[in-house]
């Protein structure tokens, strides 16, 4: 394949139906907390066993990715993402029919979380960098991470007048809808992947090898240790933020305004991160992006009024840093590996984070339901997210490709 000719309209071009693909899956799973209620509402369910249900999708998202990264490799990008998009639409389907936690569980838990899993970013962005080569990898990293954003922006209002036109089985059919149309989108994706016909099984890498190696290297441990906090973060944004803002005495409806520019945000947040990820060193703007998100949450969630204005400004700051980590800490891990061990290792840092999120959606229930309140939640929150930029400080880009290939 000759990628030399690639050139940036194509590159754009291109990029712009990749986000189509991945922005569905993730920017739906970014704005579940808005079905949280409708959810409870349908199931008779209490805040903390939805809350476990949406803390257990976060971890079968996270789980199955390394799974679906050595499936890939054996199979295709294509198929794997092809079986991703058709159990998005299961899942959505089934949640209208849940009528119990087992239920739930089964449909947006399991089988939505399973989905969401294959169309991952890490299989997205190596089928990404196949196509437009390395020259314009970074630029499409930083437009995958808007598309959540964008994504989100239009859900989160449309969501709720959806929710407030039809109720949840209105917003499971649209969506469904709109899922299936990212069908066509995964055969443009994948069209200039290396095909896996010709190769034997023996010179695929074994997974075993892959994370041998990935754990020998320092650059990917402290990755791993600051991604994990990361999921925490990112899901107390996307489980509860929605609800807390309603707590303050927000209407439903400016809520959902005040969340939606969360989405904006994420977008410039990604996108210049994209950028600056070519150009400055990527362990220390983590480390920058950890520690705005400590200071940040403590000083909204501690001192300021509670109000649209200040949700909204509070939302903005949220996304500026929302999906910003993940072009540094992909373009850390292209650098330090092949290109056929990046979905796998990418999705290792992926199920890192969905167990900080599994623990951000579940105990975040527990402590709503137990003092009222989320305050509690977000200095936890704010002592991890310290922790993530000491860690994320203490990566030397001189040292990587520390591990011979």
């Amino acid at each position: 394949m000759n990628r030399q000719g690639m050139n940036f309209k194509k590159a754009l071009l291109f990029g712009l139906a990749a986000c189509f693909l991945y922005g569905m899956g993730a920017g739906l799973r970014a704005d579940i907390g808005i079905l949280l209620q409708p959810i409870m509402k349908q199931t008779g369910l209490a805040y903390s066993q939805v809350s476990f249900s949406i803390a257990l999708l976060q971890l079968v998202f996270g789980s199955s990715q390394p799974f679906f990264g050595i499936l890939a490799a054996k199979r295709s990008n294509r198929f794997v993402l092809l079986t991703g998009v058709g159990l998005i639409i299961c899942g959505l389907t089934g949640i209208t029919f849940a009528s119990s936690l087992p239920a739930l569980i089964a449909f947006l838990s399991i089988v939505f979380g399973l989905g969401a899993g294959a169309v991952s970013f890490g299989l997205v962005f190596t089928s990404a960098a196949c196509f437009v080569g390395p020259k314009y990898a970074m630029m499409i990293s930083g437009m995958l991470n808007a598309s959540a954003g964008m994504v989100g922006f239009v859900l989160s209002p449309l969501l709720n007048q959806l929710l407030a036109v039809g109720g949840l089985q209105l917003v499971v059919a649209a969506v469904a809808a709109a899922a299936a149309l990212t069908l066509p989108v995964v055969f443009l994706v994948t069209s200039r992947d290396p095909g896996r016909g010709n190769e034997k099984e023996a010179d695929l890498p074994e997974s075993g090898a892959i994370f041998k190696e990935a754990f020998h290297s320092r650059t990917y441990r402290l990755l791993l240790a600051g991604f994990s906090t990361c999921g925490f973060h990112m899901v107390i944004i996307e489980s509860h933020l929605f609800s807390q803002f309603k707590s303050y005495g927000i209407s439903a409806a400016a809520a959902s305004w005040a969340f939606s520019t969360y989405g904006i945000a994420t977008i410039a947040g990604a996108l210049l991160s994209g950028w600056l990820s070519g150009r400055l060193p990527k362990g220390r703007l983590l480390a920058f992006y950890y520690a705005f998100r400590a200071a940040w949450a403590a000083g909204y969630v501690f001192l300021l009024p509670k109000n649209f204005i200040t949700a909204a400004v509070f939302a903005i700051g949220l996304g500026l840093t929302g999906d910003a980590t993940v072009s540094p800490t992909s373009g850390l891990v292209n650098e330090e590996f092949s290109l056929g061990k990046v979905a796998t290792l990418v999705g290792l840092l992926f199920l890192g984070h969905q167990i900080g999120a599994f623990a951000s959606a579940w105990i975040g229930g527990i402590l709503v339901d137990a003092t009222g309140g989320y305050q509690l939640l977000w200095l936890i929150d704010s002592l991890l997210c310290l922790a993530a930029a000491l860690a994320s400080f203490r990566i030397n880009e001189e040292d990587k490709k520390e591990i011979a290939e």
